[in-house]
């Protein structure tokens, strides 16, 4: 054997050899490389401080069946790259387990599902086997996949679930159907597993104020997954309970009186934090009949700096309805713009409440100014577009208005939703000597950074328009209100876009496209072309 064939052996064999210890070493350690704008593939600093900070451990069974078709089978992959990244941020606190629950199936199981039976209809069923009962009890269900085998479709059952334990408390997952807000629901479920207390917010009821069963349940449906969520009555009180810790008041009708009013304020004056969704009007949305609201709030929050108007905000950049129109002996649904549901594309500034939240819609809002008193900051929220007005009343917010022949002069952004946070000044601050029925003295000011929310609408917060963008602005205010932003950032990560440019002249719309079409294989060409040149030449130059 030649000397020069030996040492290359002796290489390759080198190279096979830290190939192997790597992949040894890879067994305990995981890592991965992150090129996207938004490290959506990084974990956020949130859920880097929930792992760090497991004091007992949190086991996660994740049951997926085998061999998914796509896209399901890079959801499996997904969800099992990101427990690897939890249980390397945990230092070992997390452990996981991935489980196929076909492969759990005993031979009795088997059996059980070659025996199918048909109910009074004539449909095929089959009872559950062990397995599946048992995951019934976990909170898991599977869910019907369509499948190619034997080249035909066919519909199989499959599971995709994740269970989360933590002492004698669990959480699930019931289906894992969108990994991009994975990361957030797995740290929210982990922190609310192992957090010694779960904070509780209050929403008044009462004022002919929406219902948190009826038109609320979602919000209260979605705020209860991380918080506890009370109803708070608060007739004939001056005192907010001690063991609340934020304030939601949603669309009150009806006139607060004085000593409730007093129970507001002196909640913000110790220090806790209230989110006001205010309406000039409210609106049925089955009859489209306005009824207005006089809730008297306006005085309080203009001690805040805080000023509610009465002019509805109308937007050319809006939501639309389906309205029925009779055509003949047919009636057809048309969908219509409708100004009175603003649309926005972005919210403002770089508060966490609104960083990287977009399609947020705002109905029937009146326009809230800020400005911030000594010693406390104000900052607008989300604003109406350039193409929006205001309208006085009485209203006409009939969704088959002519516009037409309207003349509509733009005069746009309004304010729609603003924030104060810092040192208030309360607005019983005369009465300050006195003391409440209870014996309590009344505080002048807050004792620390109180935050107060306003918008000038509360149907955004309705069952009929809580969408996911709306969603993850309660949640974000909820989170800003109790003091935990470390979750607002991690929440809006893939909700926002990221086009290359607003507008593109069509010269440039046409390079792009078939500059990919045609542009790509000519290059490829060309350069297999100049690499055979390069190769027929020194061809020509070796002598033998």
């Amino acid at each position: 054997m030649k000397p020069g064939s030996s040492n290359a052996n002796i290489f390759l064999a080198a190279i096979v050899g830290c190939l192997v210890l790597l992949n040894i070493l890879g067994l305990r350690t995981f890592g991965r490389f992150d090129a996207t704008r938004d490290e959506i593939y990084t974990l956020a600093k949130a859920s880097q401080d929930t792992m760090a900070g497991l004091e007992d451990p949190v086991t996660v069974t994740a049951y997926f069946t085998n061999e998914l078709p796509p896209p399901y089978s890079s959801n499996a992959r997904y969800v099992r790259d990101l427990l690897e990244e939890f249980r390397a941020a945990s230092k070992g606190r997390l452990s996981f387990e991935f489980l196929d629950p076909m492969s759990q199936e005993t031979a009795e199981d088997k059996e059980t599902k070659k025996e199918t039976k048909r109910d009074i209809f004539g449909r095929v069923f089959r009872e559950p086997t062990s397995v599946e009962r048992e995951l019934a009890q976990e909170g898991i269900q599977p869910v019907e996949i369509r499948v190619v085998e034997d080249d035909q479709m066919q519909t199989k059952r499959a599971y995709m679930g994740i269970v989360i334990k933590h002492q004698e408390k669990k959480e699930v997952i019931p289906v894992v159907q969108d990994t991009r807000t994975l990361e957030y629901d797995l740290t929210t479920l982990i922190r609310k597993l192992t957090r010694p207390k779960t904070p509780v917010i209050g929403v008044v009821q009462g004022y002919d104020a929406p219902q948190l069963y009826e038109k609320l349940s979602g919000l209260r449906s979605l705020l209860s997954q991380l918080y506890e969520v009370r109803a708070v009555d608060l007739s004939g009180k001056e005192r907010v309970d001690a063991d609340i810790d934020a304030l939601l008041v949603i669309g009150p009708k009806t006139q607060f009186q004085t000593n409730e009013l007093k129970a507001i304020d002196q909640f913000v004056m110790e220090g806790k934090s209230v989110a006001f969704f205010l309406d000039s009007v409210q609106v049925d949305l089955k009859t489209f009949e306005p009824s207005e609201a006089t809730h008297g709030l306006g005085p309080l929050l203009e001690t805040y700096g805080i000023k509610v108007g009465d002019q509805l905000v109308a937007d050319v950049e809006s939501a639309q309805l389906s309205v029925q129109e009779r055509r003949g002996f047919m009636v057809v649904s048309m969908p219509v713009p409708y100004p009175f549901i603003p649309l926005l594309e972005r919210l403002e500034g770089d508060s966490p409440i609104t960083q990287g939240l977009s399609g947020v819609s705002l109905p029937f809002s009146t326009v809230v100014t800020a400005t911030a008193p000594e010693g406390a900051q104000a900052t607008v929220l989300a604003k109406s577009s350039r193409k929006s007005w205001l309208e006085s009343k009485p209203y006409n917010i009939d969704p088959r208005r002519d516009w037409r022949n309207e003349t509509i002069t733009p005069n746009g952004p309004h304010p729609l939703m603003v924030q104060v946070s810092g040192k208030l000044k309360s607005h019983f601050a005369a009465e300050a000597q006195t003391r409440t029925a209870s014996g309590t003295p009344l505080l002048a000011e807050s004792k620390g950074e109180p935050r107060i929310i306003v918008a000038g609408g509360s149907a955004a917060l309705w069952d009929d328009f809580l969408g996911r963008p709306n969603q993850a602005l309660l949640l974000n205010v909820a989170d800003w209100l109790l003091l935990d932003p470390a979750l607002l950032a991690m929440r809006t990560r893939g909700l926002a876009e990221a086009p290359l440019q607003t507008e593109l002249s069509a010269t440039t719309r046409n390079a792009v496209k078939f500059g990919n079409a045609f542009g790509i294989p000519f290059v490829l060409a060309v350069f297999g072309l100049v690499r055979w040149r390069m190769r027929e030449a020194r061809r020509a130059t070796v002598t033998v």
